[in-house]
């Protein structure tokens, strides 16, 4: 499993910390690190870039409106993936507080055709504490 990602997850998460995490400081966080690419919340942008990050945080870890659920964020992933940029966006990472299993069986289907098409899928989960752990997707 490759693990290219867990640093960009681990900053998530210890920043979400101290009161939670907006919108805005989650798209500062990833743009610093990675310039331009396609952020769910925040900015998918109108182009396709060959990165795009899913941020889910349901729980005590966000701060202010416009987060997704479990289950929006693998829905918001696989109309990116397999409609907006199919093709142009071949690595994505998704970063949750919550998993849902039930939701990721919905989508698992489709998230197994992107693979088999090349697109790396990085998934983390986050706690309350700073802890980050891989989910074998």
């Amino acid at each position: 499993m490759n693990r290219e990602f867990f640093p960009l997850a681990q900053r998530i998460a210890e920043t979400a910390i101290d009161g939670g995490l907006s919108v805005s400081q989650l798209v500062e966080i990833a743009t610093a690190q990675f310039g331009e690419i396609n952020c769910y919340p925040g900015e998918p942008g109108e182009h396709c870039h060959r990165l795009a990050l899913f941020v889910a945080l349901h729980g005590q870890l966000r701060q202010g409106r416009g987060h997704y659920n479990c289950a929006q964020i693998l829905e918001e992933m696989v109309r990116h993936l397999q409609g907006r940029c199919p093709g142009t966006t071949r690595h994505a990472v998704l970063i949750l507080d919550a998993w849902w299993h039930d939701h990721y069986e919905k989508w698992r289907p489709n998230l197994e055709t992107m693979k088999r098409d090349g697109v790396q899928i990085e998934a983390f989960l986050i706690g309350a504490g700073g802890w980050v752990a891989p989910i074998p997707i």
